[in-house]
């Protein structure tokens, strides 16, 4: 099978494991990335064909567009691709400006991680409905996620295909015993809603020898140094900084609990939480949240705690080694797992099938329901409406009236 992918995170390597999984499983790749995107990596030695073409808005996940499309369309024709995967979500911009190059008999699938049910004016609407009107299939990487494309009218094939995860770096094969000192990290961009902050003060609330180290980047980094001083626990409270992943997973197998406090928020809960899976194939427990897609990652429920409950989260960690251990590498999906029930979904997409049912209520029964927000309501994409104004209710109003806010 010859497959176009379409990936603006395509130029880090680690994300580019999909596509060698694919190649190994017999796929024919070609994969169009940013000729520039922040946090570039190398592009060599891989086994299929990267083409780099220039993006407006680099870095911009869901407003880059591409400078000449039809740059693009000729790498595609070329290609004489089986299916097109637009790996991007169904509201952003370069879906918008790319679906409608592609004739109508080219099957093109496309990918979601949003697993939020938002309401977006116009003209994202828009956008949004006319991508999941042409899209022949959707890997949403959640139940959540697939819930909100199905209730948002999708009426093609699903697959939730989660990520998958490398099993010659991300393994339990070395890891190290635990001792006295319980063993926490803490791994992810260092902002409020991935709850760094919240990860020092449950190191803080333990009632046994303990320290944290904490991977990544980010604005709250002094933040929770400062905040690991002022509770008393600055001596145990370690900064690494970005990791390689060989790195990284050398720390989960250092690691008795990684810590995932991600807050949710009315724009973002956790769409998935890669860092659960790479630390549970290492060997590690994971405990945190139960927030957006982490109950459906982590599955164990009694490692999961309210949004916010510090002190429950404290003492579920006291109990979470008991959870980890090589037996934890048995449920993780590989990106070889991952590639069969992807070109499983292409063959799907090359078949017509009839319309499926769609809808909300169908959604719910056939996925569960999307992530829960603060407040409970389906919020708004722009925060000028989601405000308690006289301006943003006349707005959301509007938008409602007009059908374009779904």
């Amino acid at each position: 099978m010859r497959v176009v992918r379409i990936y603006h995170a395509g130029r880090d390597s680690s994300h580019r494991a999909r596509e060698r999984a694919l190649v190994a499983a017999g796929a024919e790749v070609t994969l169009i990335v940013p000729a520039h995107w922040p946090e570039n990596d190398s592009l060599h030695d891989e086994p299929f064909e990267v083409i780099e073409l220039p993006v407006h808005r680099a870095g911009d996940v869901n407003r880059h567009r591409f400078v000449d499309p039809a740059a693009v369309l000729a790498t595609v024709t070329a290609a004489r691709p089986d299916v097109v995967d637009l790996h991007e979500e169904p509201v952003s911009a370069v879906t918008r400006q790319l679906l409608p190059l592609f004739g109508p008999t080219q099957a093109v699938v496309g990918y979601t991680a949003q697993n939020i049910d938002k309401r977006w004016p116009p003209p994202f609407a828009g956008w949004e409905r006319a991508a999941l009107r042409r899209l022949a299939a959707v890997y949403p990487c959640s139940r959540q996620a697939a819930s909100v494309v199905r209730g948002k009218g999708f009426a093609g094939s699903i697959a939730v295909v989660p990520l998958g995860v490398d099993p010659a770096i991300f393994s339990a094969v070395g890891r190290r015993p635990g001792g006295a000192e319980l063993r926490l990290t803490f791994v992810g961009r260092l902002v409020e809603e991935k709850g760094v902050l919240d990860a020092v003060r449950v190191l803080a609330a333990l009632r046994q020898p303990a320290r944290l180290r904490i991977a990544g980047d980010g604005p709250l980094a002094e933040a929770a140094l400062a905040l690991a001083a002022g509770l008393g626990v600055g001596r145990a409270t370690t900064l690494l900084g970005q990791l390689y992943p060989t790195d990284l997973a050398d720390l989960y197998r250092d690691t008795d609990v990684l810590l995932v406090p991600s807050r949710a928020t009315p724009r973002w809960v956790e769409q998935y939480g890669r860092v659960v899976t790479e630390a549970r194939a290492c060997g590690a427990a994971a405990a945190g949240y139960a927030t957006g897609s982490l109950p459906e990652v982590i599955g164990a429920h009694e490692l999961l705690v309210p949004d916010g409950d510090v002190a429950a989260l404290a003492a579920v960690v006291t109990a979470a080694p008991a959870q980890a251990g090589p037996a934890q590498a048995g449920p993780v999906p590989t990106w070889d797992e991952v590639a069969a029930a992807q070109l499983e979904l292409y063959e799907r997409a090359l078949r017509p099938e009839a319309s499926r049912p769609a809808g909300r209520a169908v959604a719910v029964a056939e996925f569960g329901p999307t992530a829960a927000v603060p407040g409970g309501r389906r919020p708004f994409a722009l925060p000028l409406l989601r405000g308690d104004t006289a301006a943003s209710r006349t707005l959301a109003a509007a938008f409602d009236r007009l059908g374009r806010g779904d």
